[in-house]
């Protein structure tokens, strides 16, 4: 009779874990395109199947698996970027807003420790291909929705943009989840088929982010080690010296085109109000103007609409000097980490990550909170990749996905 209900409970377990990463793998790329709560409800609902399953047929040592990711250097400078962040809400000007926003980054991230930390060891391989599947449908609802609109005239709501950054960033682990299970054909089908679709697509976050993976691909295949130093000496210098863009700016301008910031297209408006930012009231980029500013300013009239919503521009004005140097040194170490990950995963984690760097360098709104769910959604899908390889341990699956 033990046997009979410990047989049910996996069955079971099994069930509710499929049906968690189905929710995880396509109704993330799916949702994002259909509706503004989409993605966020696919979220709660699959990471909530995969703790159930996970609690059906549990396995020991779930709390040291949960403990793990705190002797991962990465995963401790997020954390003090995070303590750094919830500091300046003493001196932010919107101190609601940004303890809002602490509290959903706080809770999106527990719930991603969750759900990496719970599963078995073992990961299905069934359970793996949900992820490109996902990414195959997105890219279709996509081309749905985009047909839809130009048939009838709707304005587009963002939609279409939010489906595009999901595409960049669940690609390469989708991507290196095949190339884990042997599956290189698929792999590089699939890669074609989303350079294909980001060319037609035309929307210059989703070229220029998968472009940059797609370069760190190749340099990390040949020679992963040097790679992966080069990457991240590059990334914290990006991070690190990016006020001077916008600071030397107005002067290339004028030399170049013999015109003001201000009289010139897109995206260099933009550049004029960082640089008038960067070039004014220079303490303040010590600590920051606090959490939440950028976002809550653009909204309330204070700053200009033109202000950039990149990464790189926000962790400045918000969080300072101080939290570019945590920004820099997560970079840093989130590359040189990658010589410990798996073999046949780490190449398409170099990608993954060079992609959400681009991203971070572009006009793409985190604090919206979708970017940073699809980041997750990438973790939980590296996490099936790498627990699905054969003689894959734990401490190495979970290394890999909380990186």
């Amino acid at each position: 009779m033990r046997d009979s209900n410990r047989d049910d409970a996996a069955d079971a377990s099994r069930f509710f874990s499929r049906i968690g990463y189905l929710l995880l793998a396509v109704g993330a790329p799916v949702g994002v395109v259909l509706h503004p709560l989409g993605l966020y409800v696919m979220f709660s609902i699959g990471v909530g199947l995969v703790l159930i399953a996970a609690g059906l047929d549990a396995e020991p040592g779930f709390f040291d698996r949960f403990m793990r990711p705190f002797a991962i250097p990465a995963f401790v400078v997020l954390l003090a970027g995070l303590a750094w962040a919830a500091l300046s809400v003493l001196w932010t000007p919107y101190p609601v807003a940004a303890g809002q926003l602490l509290l959903k980054m706080t809770v999106l991230l527990a719930a991603t420790l969750l759900a990496v930390a719970a599963p078995r060891e073992n990961a299905s391989a069934t359970d793996l291909y949900l992820f490109p599947i996902g990414l195959v449908a997105g890219m279709a609802t996509m081309a749905a929705r985009a047909l839809a609109e130009t048939l009838t005239g709707a304005p587009d709501d963002g939609r279409l943009a939010a489906g595009a950054v999901a595409i960049a960033v669940l690609l390469f682990p989708a991507i290196g989840g095949l190339a884990a299970r042997g599956r290189n054909g698929l792999a590089r089908l699939l890669l074609i088929v989303a350079l294909c679709f980001a060319y037609i697509d035309s929307y210059a976050p989703l070229t220029i982010a998968v472009f940059a993976g797609y370069l760190a691909l190749s340099f990390a295949i040949s020679d992963l080690k040097r790679t992966a130093r080069e990457l991240a000496w590059g990334a914290a210098a990006l991070i690190l010296l990016s006020p001077l863009i916008p600071a030397l700016a107005p002067t290339v301008s004028a030399w170049i085109f013999h015109a003001r910031l201000t009289s010139l297209p897109a995206p260099y408006p933009s550049l004029a109000v960082a640089a008038d930012v960067f070039t004014h009231d220079k303490l303040r980029l010590i600590t920051g103007r606090g959490f939440a500013t950028v976002s809550r300013g653009i909204h309330d009239g204070i700053l200009p609409a033109q202000t950039p919503r990149a990464l790189a521009f926000t962790v400045w004005y918000e969080l300072g000097v101080v939290g570019a140097v945590l920004a820099a040194a997560g970079a840093w170490l989130a590359f040189r980490s990658l010589a410990r990950a798996p073999g046949r995963l780490a190449p398409y984690m170099a990608a993954a990550f060079s992609a959400v760097l681009a991203l971070a360098f572009l006009n793409v709104d985190f604090v919206e909170m979708t970017t940073s769910t699809l980041i997750a959604v990438a973790v939980l899908s590296t996490d099936v990749a790498a627990r699905s390889q054969y003689r894959t341990t734990r401490p190495s699956a979970a290394s890999l996905a909380n990186l």
